[in-house]
């Protein structure tokens, strides 16, 4: 029986927004500092609704690409031109393919991370991680929580004392879904994310190599159950 290949996931609104800001950006030469009509304009030009316009908003906003100005509207806040079309290169290939390959990467290398992190983490590592884990046990706002999220994982990757993982470690969060921080606001999936969290948080401070690895994979698999 020949097999079907799997369609993608079809766009949402606001992605196809997205998009429609990255080739304006594009084609203007627009870079940091530089600010964008004003929302009533930009729906005009993109024939879109002000709803899904302020979504995609929103959505570059809190990955850092734009920040809103009092009385001036949006403008760019990328460091430089090239961390800009980075961004936006993630953010306009979003959809449920891109987070299956996200969780692909993340089952290869965050195993790893985490015994480099329980071989290499230092006492300041393990205390800001104790730091994290009290505030992501305090607080149900999704917003929050993705932001902890975050968090733990680039400080884990901190700990490891490799620039180079650590900024792959950043990259990847920004990669990361979803907008209206939909996953962090289910509630089985924010205890899910703590409970791994703590295990893994167990092994790093006991320097246990591989009992690290093996609570990152295993909370990675849980994870992703709660995703796909």
């Amino acid at each position: 029986m020949q097999e079907t290949a799997q369609k993608p996931a079809p766009e949402r609104a606001y992605e196809a927004v997205i998009a429609k800001i990255r080739v304006m950006i594009e084609e203007k030469n627009l870079g940091p500092g530089d600010t964008l009509p004003p929302e009533r304009q930009l729906a005009e030009i993109f024939n879109v609704s002000r709803h899904s316009l302020r979504e995609a908003i929103r959505v570059l906003q809190e990955k850092g690409v734009l920040a809103a100005r009092q009385g001036s509207g949006n403008y760019i806040q990328s460091a430089t031109r090239g961390d800009l079309m980075r961004t936006l290169a993630v953010s306009t290939n979003t959809g449920s393919r891109r987070a299956l390959e996200i969780f692909q990467l993340r089952e290869i290398m965050e195993p790893q991370l985490a015994a480099l992190a329980a071989e290499m983490g230092e006492a300041r590592h393990i205390e800001m991680l104790e730091s994290i884990l009290e505030k992501q046990g305090q607080t149900t706002d999704g917003i929050e929580l993705r932001k902890l999220d975050h968090e733990f994982h680039e400080t884990l990757a901190a700990a490891t004392g490799n620039a180079t993982l650590y900024e792959l470690a950043q990259n990847i969060n920004r990669s990361l879904l979803p907008p209206k921080t939909k996953i962090y606001d289910n509630r089985e999936r924010q205890v899910i994310s703590l409970e791994g969290h703590r295990k893994i948080l167990d092994a790093i401070k006991n320097k246990d190599v591989e009992g690290a690895k093996a609570e990152m994979r295993a909370h990675i698999a849980r994870v992703k159950s709660t995703v796909f």
